[in-house]
């Protein structure tokens, strides 16, 4: 982002920005920094403009260029930096090289931006002789996996964060990784899913919404073949209110028509656990699927994704998006006990980590 003269100085994409501000780094010309190919898309797009199709377009030409690099850095805005990275983390099967997504709070036009700590960070990570071989966002002192992503905050330099697991790795003075939580090396050939089925909706309950709203979606994306999966943020681990028969019922109706319906915690941070409350029973009978601690963009991501294979049933789906294919989601066992759980419960789960 720049001032364009063409919008009155507002901040929008610029031509050749970018790519004049890292001719004047003289930090890229340091013997311990990596030789750079740029290529600067054409139009340059706002993030809160991309979506699947943009996606598919970065995918397709980091598969064409598999060969030839050690690492891929890709710079964007922050808006949607969540939602494409972790879209990316699941059509980049088998990834054997580290992707590494960056951007900055403040425009790189400003003297103080963190645009060029940020793009340093980032092509360093990017080259590094063992490098972290997944889709991730290096953002002002971290690296986290793409897939476990969220902007958390729209006006300070730590804009994005890993809720439910540590970062990757932290920057100080020196680099300190979390071996334990990185990815083991793929282990067949780079395999590139371009194809991402969005229909779908996610939803967030407020007290007191209205049924019927609902009932009305859910029949009209049936009927219209608009609808295959509904994302529902439930308060708490996943809980509806209990004396709203209707909304149950309406869920129910939904996956008799064929509808995924997913719960979504509203929380920040925690998982959805549908057994252990009587509203979560009531959702788990209706066909409710449990995203457990995926973050909304991650659970987004992930359906779209398994639709868009065209190789798996709705029910396989279901079962597929508590099980982890890119490090998303934490394994059930691993998940800390519920509320008044046993000491056996307790027990059973000590020291059980599935990232």
């Amino acid at each position: 982002m720049a001032p364009n003269p063409e919008k009155d100085g507002a901040l929008s994409p610029v031509p050749g920005a970018l790519t004049d501000f890292m001719k004047s780094m003289l930090e890229l010309t340091n013997d311990k920094m990596p030789d750079v190919v740029v290529h600067e898309y054409t139009p340059l797009l706002d993030s809160s403009d991309m979506g699947p199709s943009d996606w598919a377009l970065l995918a397709k030409d980091i598969k064409a260029n598999y060969l030839y690099f050690d690492g891929f850095v890709i710079l964007m805005g922050t808006d949607t930096m969540a939602y494409t990275a972790t879209a990316l983390s699941f059509m980049l099967e088998n990834l054997g090289k580290p992707v590494v997504f960056t951007g900055s709070q403040v425009p790189i036009a400003q003297p103080h931006s963190d645009a060029r700590h940020n793009l340093i960070m980032a092509l360093i990570f990017a080259s590094r002789d063992v490098p972290i071989c997944e889709v991730t966002i290096f953002f002002h002192d971290r690296l986290i996996r793409a897939c476990r992503s969220s902007k958390v905050n729209t006006g300070a330099l730590l804009a994005f964060n890993s809720p439910n697991i540590p970062p990757l790795a932290t920057v100080g003075i020196s680099i300190d990784e979390n071996s334990h939580l990185i990815l083991p090396p793929a282990r067949g050939v780079l395999r590139v899913h371009t194809k991402m089925d969005t229909r779908l909706l996610a939803l967030r309950l407020v007290p007191g919404f209205d049924d019927q709203i609902l009932r009305h979606t859910v029949r009209a994306g049936a009927e219209s073949g608009s609808l295959r999966a509904l994302v529902l943020q439930l308060y708490g681990t996943g809980n509806a209110p209990s004396v709203k028969e209707d909304l149950v019922n309406c869920l129910k109706e939904a996956t008799e028509l064929g509808i995924l319906v997913i719960a979504a915690t509203q929380c920040h941070q925690g998982s959805v656990m549908m057994g252990h409350y009587a509203t979560g029973k009531a959702l788990e009978r209706a066909g409710v699927v449990s995203s457990n601690d995926m973050t909304l963009e991650a659970t987004s991501c992930k359906v779209a994704y398994l639709m868009g294979r065209g190789d798996l049933s709705r029910d396989e789906i279901g079962k597929l998006m508590c099980i982890s294919m890119r490090g998303e989601v934490t394994h059930n066992d691993a998940l800390p006990p519920p509320p008044f759980s046993s000491a056996y419960q307790r027990a059973s789960r000590k020291g059980r980590h599935y990232y």
